[in-house]
Protein backbone atom coordinates (compact mmCIF):
# COMPACT_ATOMS: atom_id res chain seq x y z
CA UNK A 1 0.00 0.00 0.00
CA UNK A 2 1.26 3.34 -0.72
CA UNK A 3 2.83 5.83 1.69
CA UNK A 4 -0.28 8.52 1.10
CA UNK A 5 -2.63 6.02 1.51
CA UNK A 6 -1.46 4.36 4.79
CA UNK A 7 -1.45 8.06 5.82
CA UNK A 8 -4.58 8.95 5.11
CA UNK A 9 -6.15 6.24 6.68
CA UNK A 10 -4.36 7.07 10.02
CA UNK A 11 -5.80 10.42 9.56
CA UNK A 12 -9.31 9.09 9.18
CA UNK A 13 -8.84 6.14 12.02
CA UNK A 14 -7.21 9.41 14.31
CA UNK A 15 -10.53 11.48 13.40
CA UNK A 16 -12.68 8.59 13.78
CA UNK A 17 -11.12 7.68 18.14
CA UNK A 18 -11.47 11.65 18.61
CA UNK A 19 -14.80 12.07 17.53
CA UNK A 20 -15.79 8.88 19.38
CA UNK A 21 -13.71 9.87 22.31
CA UNK A 22 -15.54 12.91 22.51
CA UNK A 23 -19.31 10.83 22.22
CA UNK A 24 -18.21 8.88 25.29
CA UNK A 25 -16.72 11.28 27.60
CA UNK A 26 -19.89 13.62 27.24
CA UNK A 27 -22.57 11.45 26.54
CA UNK A 28 -24.83 13.11 28.66
CA UNK A 29 -24.56 16.31 26.13
CA UNK A 30 -25.68 13.99 23.80
CA UNK A 31 -28.81 12.93 25.48
CA UNK A 32 -32.46 14.50 25.02
CA UNK A 33 -32.33 15.74 28.38
CA UNK A 34 -29.87 18.25 26.49
CA UNK A 35 -31.74 18.74 23.77
CA UNK A 36 -35.14 20.05 25.27
CA UNK A 37 -33.24 22.25 27.82
CA UNK A 38 -31.85 23.94 24.77
CA UNK A 39 -34.86 23.49 22.91
CA UNK A 40 -36.02 27.37 23.12
CA UNK A 41 -32.93 28.78 21.87
CA UNK A 42 -32.66 26.38 19.28
CA UNK A 43 -36.22 26.91 17.68
CA UNK A 44 -36.02 30.94 18.34
CA UNK A 45 -32.08 30.34 15.74
CA UNK A 46 -34.49 28.31 13.43
CA UNK A 47 -37.24 31.25 13.16
CA UNK A 48 -34.33 33.44 12.61
CA UNK A 49 -32.27 31.60 10.15
CA UNK A 50 -34.99 29.13 8.34
CA UNK A 51 -32.70 28.07 5.29
CA UNK A 52 -29.29 28.52 7.27
CA UNK A 53 -30.80 26.25 9.69
CA UNK A 54 -31.24 23.81 7.10
CA UNK A 55 -28.13 23.52 5.84
CA UNK A 56 -26.21 23.43 9.18
CA UNK A 57 -28.70 20.18 10.15
CA UNK A 58 -28.40 18.75 6.69
CA UNK A 59 -24.57 19.31 6.83
CA UNK A 60 -24.62 17.83 10.69
CA UNK A 61 -26.72 14.96 9.87
CA UNK A 62 -24.72 13.68 6.88
CA UNK A 63 -20.99 14.23 8.70
CA UNK A 64 -22.62 12.10 11.95
CA UNK A 65 -24.08 9.21 9.43
CA UNK A 66 -20.20 9.43 7.84
CA UNK A 67 -18.38 8.99 11.69
CA UNK A 68 -21.16 6.38 12.15
CA UNK A 69 -22.63 7.75 15.21
CA UNK A 70 -25.09 6.43 16.84
CA UNK A 71 -28.81 7.29 17.01
CA UNK A 72 -29.19 7.81 13.69
CA UNK A 73 -32.95 7.15 14.11
CA UNK A 74 -33.37 9.87 17.23
CA UNK A 75 -31.34 12.41 14.67
CA UNK A 76 -34.00 11.74 12.45
CA UNK A 77 -36.43 12.39 14.53
CA UNK A 78 -35.02 15.68 15.86
CA UNK A 79 -34.99 16.61 12.11
CA UNK A 80 -38.49 16.19 11.87
CA UNK A 81 -39.86 17.50 15.42
CA UNK A 82 -37.83 20.99 14.79
CA UNK A 83 -38.47 20.84 11.08
CA UNK A 84 -41.80 18.89 10.24
CA UNK A 85 -42.27 15.79 8.22
CA UNK A 86 -41.47 17.00 4.93
CA UNK A 87 -38.32 19.12 5.42
CA UNK A 88 -36.69 17.36 8.28
CA UNK A 89 -37.59 13.62 6.45
CA UNK A 90 -35.83 15.52 3.22
CA UNK A 91 -32.89 16.69 5.45
CA UNK A 92 -32.61 13.07 6.58
CA UNK A 93 -32.53 11.78 3.38
CA UNK A 94 -29.92 13.94 1.24
CA UNK A 95 -27.83 14.22 4.84
CA UNK A 96 -28.07 10.30 4.98
CA UNK A 97 -26.86 9.78 1.55
CA UNK A 98 -24.51 12.02 1.38
CA UNK A 99 -22.92 10.47 4.87
CA UNK A 100 -23.48 7.32 3.10
CA UNK A 101 -21.68 8.37 0.09
CA UNK A 102 -19.22 9.49 2.08
CA UNK A 103 -18.39 6.18 3.33
CA UNK A 104 -18.87 4.34 0.56
CA UNK A 105 -16.24 6.04 -1.13
CA UNK A 106 -13.16 5.96 1.38
CA UNK A 107 -14.57 2.03 2.01
CA UNK A 108 -13.89 1.39 -1.52
CA UNK A 109 -10.77 3.55 -2.51
CA UNK A 110 -8.99 1.69 0.86
CA UNK A 111 -10.09 -1.78 1.01
CA UNK A 112 -11.71 -2.65 -2.46
CA UNK A 113 -8.58 -4.23 -3.60
CA UNK A 114 -7.75 -5.84 -0.26
CA UNK A 115 -11.57 -7.45 -0.33
CA UNK A 116 -10.67 -8.38 -3.65
CA UNK A 117 -8.10 -10.31 -3.12
CA UNK A 118 -9.03 -11.88 -0.15
CA UNK A 119 -12.32 -12.50 -0.79
CA UNK A 120 -14.29 -12.01 -4.03
CA UNK A 121 -12.05 -13.53 -6.08
CA UNK A 122 -12.26 -16.71 -4.39
CA UNK A 123 -16.51 -16.63 -4.46
CA UNK A 124 -16.76 -14.89 -8.02
CA UNK A 125 -20.07 -16.63 -7.77
CA UNK A 126 -21.33 -14.01 -4.93
CA UNK A 127 -19.88 -10.72 -7.01
CA UNK A 128 -21.79 -12.42 -10.42
CA UNK A 129 -25.13 -12.37 -8.62
CA UNK A 130 -24.75 -8.98 -7.42
CA UNK A 131 -23.54 -7.44 -10.61
CA UNK A 132 -26.52 -9.35 -12.75
CA UNK A 133 -29.41 -8.11 -9.85
CA UNK A 134 -27.28 -4.93 -8.29
CA UNK A 135 -30.13 -2.73 -8.44
CA UNK A 136 -32.49 -4.77 -6.74
CA UNK A 137 -30.02 -5.92 -4.23
CA UNK A 138 -28.65 -2.65 -3.60
CA UNK A 139 -32.42 -1.27 -2.62
CA UNK A 140 -33.40 -4.07 -0.74
CA UNK A 141 -30.30 -3.68 1.50
CA UNK A 142 -31.49 -0.09 2.00
CA UNK A 143 -35.30 -0.92 2.73
CA UNK A 144 -35.23 -4.62 4.72
CA UNK A 145 -34.27 -2.92 8.96
CA UNK A 146 -31.72 -5.14 10.52
CA UNK A 147 -28.28 -5.07 8.88
CA UNK A 148 -26.57 -1.72 10.34
CA UNK A 149 -26.47 1.20 8.07
CA UNK A 150 -22.45 1.55 8.25
CA UNK A 151 -22.25 -2.07 7.45
CA UNK A 152 -24.60 -1.51 4.60
CA UNK A 153 -22.38 0.89 2.83
CA UNK A 154 -19.26 -1.44 3.67
CA UNK A 155 -20.81 -4.06 1.80
CA UNK A 156 -21.74 -2.19 -1.04
CA UNK A 157 -18.31 -0.81 -1.37
CA UNK A 158 -16.62 -4.31 -1.08
CA UNK A 159 -18.96 -5.14 -4.01
CA UNK A 160 -17.75 -2.57 -5.88
CA UNK A 161 -20.95 -1.26 -6.49
CA UNK A 162 -21.53 1.53 -9.31
CA UNK A 163 -21.46 5.55 -7.99
CA UNK A 164 -24.11 6.65 -9.43
CA UNK A 165 -26.08 3.59 -8.93
CA UNK A 166 -25.22 4.01 -4.81
CA UNK A 167 -26.56 7.37 -4.77
CA UNK A 168 -30.32 6.84 -6.49
CA UNK A 169 -30.77 3.20 -4.63
CA UNK A 170 -29.51 4.87 -1.51
CA UNK A 171 -31.81 7.76 -1.75
CA UNK A 172 -34.61 5.66 -2.63
CA UNK A 173 -34.48 3.16 -0.20
CA UNK A 174 -33.88 5.65 2.81
CA UNK A 175 -36.70 7.82 1.43
CA UNK A 176 -39.65 5.58 3.66
CA UNK A 177 -37.67 5.45 6.62
CA UNK A 178 -36.64 9.09 6.45
CA UNK A 179 -40.13 10.45 6.36
CA UNK A 180 -41.51 7.76 9.01
CA UNK A 181 -38.80 9.29 11.56
CA UNK A 182 -39.78 12.51 10.48
CA UNK A 183 -43.59 11.89 10.97
CA UNK A 184 -42.72 10.00 14.55
CA UNK A 185 -40.56 12.80 15.22
CA UNK A 186 -43.40 15.13 15.37
CA UNK A 187 -44.40 13.57 18.92
CA UNK A 188 -40.63 13.40 19.98
CA UNK A 189 -41.67 15.53 23.10
CA UNK A 190 -44.19 13.12 24.17
CA UNK A 191 -41.98 10.17 23.78
CA UNK A 192 -39.30 11.99 25.90
CA UNK A 193 -42.01 12.97 28.53
CA UNK A 194 -43.30 9.54 28.81
CA UNK A 195 -39.84 7.76 28.93
CA UNK A 196 -40.81 5.74 26.14
CA UNK A 197 -37.72 3.46 24.50
CA UNK A 198 -36.52 4.52 21.39
CA UNK A 199 -36.56 1.37 19.63
CA UNK A 200 -38.02 0.02 16.73
CA UNK A 201 -41.76 -0.71 18.09
CA UNK A 202 -42.17 2.83 17.43
CA UNK A 203 -42.05 2.21 13.50
CA UNK A 204 -43.26 -1.69 14.09
CA UNK A 205 -46.82 -0.02 12.73
CA UNK A 206 -48.97 -1.45 9.82
CA UNK A 207 -49.21 1.77 7.99
CA UNK A 208 -45.60 1.53 8.06
CA UNK A 209 -44.50 -1.53 7.36
CA UNK A 210 -46.91 -3.02 4.96
CA UNK A 211 -45.76 -0.86 2.19
CA UNK A 212 -42.18 -1.30 2.51
CA UNK A 213 -43.04 -5.24 2.90
CA UNK A 214 -45.09 -5.07 -0.45
CA UNK A 215 -42.21 -3.26 -2.15
CA UNK A 216 -39.43 -5.44 -0.73
CA UNK A 217 -41.38 -8.15 -2.03
CA UNK A 218 -42.08 -6.91 -5.32
CA UNK A 219 -38.29 -6.74 -5.86
CA UNK A 220 -37.73 -10.14 -4.96
CA UNK A 221 -40.13 -11.28 -7.22
CA UNK A 222 -38.49 -9.11 -10.18
CA UNK A 223 -35.11 -11.17 -8.81
CA UNK A 224 -36.75 -14.74 -9.20
CA UNK A 225 -38.26 -13.34 -12.62
CA UNK A 226 -34.81 -12.83 -14.13
CA UNK A 227 -33.60 -15.70 -13.12
CA UNK A 228 -36.36 -17.69 -14.64
CA UNK A 229 -36.29 -15.87 -18.14
CA UNK A 230 -32.38 -16.29 -18.51
CA UNK A 231 -32.72 -19.88 -17.84
CA UNK A 232 -35.52 -20.12 -19.80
Amino acid sequence: MKLSKKLSILFLFTLFVILWSIYFFYKDFFQLETFFYNLDNIQNFISQNFFYSVFIFLVLYSFLILCNFPFASLLSMINGFLFGTWIGGLISLVGGTLGAFGIFIIAKFFFLDFIKSKFLDKYSNIQNYFNQNDLELMILIRIIPGTPFFLQNLILAGLGANNKKFIYTTMFGLAPWSFIFGSIGQGLEEIFINKTKLNFSLVAQPEYLVPIAFVAFVIILVILFKKKFKNS
